[in-house]
């Protein structure tokens, strides 16, 4: 860790789970959030590229049952994961009660991040206590 202030760095031991323990966050595919439900469903988008990466893609459609407008309320989600990343590469939602939101992952660099970047300064010194 590095106190641009200061000048100065320390380090940390991270101590890591036995190879037997069950990992505290793991990635999934996407298109795994809903319960199965009348009214709810799945629906395979097959595979797209996305800013050049491939990416696989499932639809949730979730309808809410007319209330007092008479019209039912459909939400929908896409989630368009990359398996080889393990993250989903672009989110849409749609929910005609509070609009549309998308993200998308840009600038995916795939190459080893300069060395530089991990080195201590050297006019920097340890801390005593961080």
């Amino acid at each position: 860790m590095l106190d641009t202030e200061r000048q100065t760095f320390w380090t940390m031991t991270v101590r890591r789970p036995p190879a037997t323990a069950p990992p505290a966050l793991e990635a999934t595919p996407a298109g795994e959030t809903l319960e199965p439900s009348e009214f709810a469903r799945k629906e395979d988008l097959g595979t797209e590229e996305i800013g050049g990466i491939p990416a696989h893609g499932i639809r949730e459609v979730q309808t809410i049952p007319a209330q007092d407008n008479g019209k039912p309320i459909v939400v929908t989600d896409e989630y368009w994961y990359c398996d080889d990343l393990r993250i989903n590469l672009m989110i849409k939602h749609n929910d005609p009660r509070t609009g549309s939101a998308t993200l998308t992952v840009t600038q995916v660099e795939r190459t080893e991040p300069d060395r530089a970047m991990f080195e201590i300064p050297a006019n920097y010194e340890r801390a005593a206590n961080p």
